[in-house]
């Protein structure tokens, strides 16, 4: 009951702040850029993602974390909806990030991924916010649902992006 109080009072107080946008990645893929976020992960320990676009359609992605490791490809079907495709601990996921602009400084963005790893499947769902602090800096938080072989899980991440 408290850590449910106190997520969702730091939501709340983070919808207040103004240039928020909500979601860890965005839907878009920047041609010859990226993002490189490191996150701190509830119990599950710090995580290094980077995104690097190849062209204005495709980019590439990989994020690491101590219990697993995901290699993908992100398409940008329009820049509210984008595709992955790639492998998490050897098993194959296919993923959506979805994002819908409120007005100029927010903007709604989620992330699912599915995986079928030893004929299990795997569930990962994101949901946060972004705070531009300086050009191209910027403080992430958010929510990580997990369901796999050992249970549900959900944890409260936060850390920072660099655009580029």
């Amino acid at each position: 009951m408290g850590k449910s109080l106190i997520v969702g009072c730091l939501v709340i107080s983070l919808l207040l702040v103004p240039q928020a946008a909500l979601a860890l990645t965005t839907a878009d893929v920047r041609v010859n850029g990226g993002e490189t976020t490191l996150m701190f992960v509830g119990d599950r320990g710090l995580q290094l993602e980077t995104e690097y676009g190849i062209t204005s359609e495709v980019g590439l992605s990989v994020a690491i974390r101590e219990d697993w490791t995901r290699i993908g490809a992100k398409y940008e079907i329009d820049s509210s909806l984008a595709l992955l495709l790639g492998a998490v601990n050897n098993a194959p996921f296919l993923g959506a990030n979805i994002s819908m602009p409120l007005d100029d400084y927010m903007e709604v963005v989620g992330d699912l991924s599915l995986s079928l790893a030893s004929n299990r499947l795997t569930v990962l769902f994101e949901l946060g916010m972004v705070f531009d602090l300086i050009n191209n800096v910027d403080l992430r938080g958010g929510l990580l649902a997990e369901t796999d072989q050992n249970g549900k899980n959900f944890s409260f991440q936060i850390g920072l992006g660099v655009n580029y």
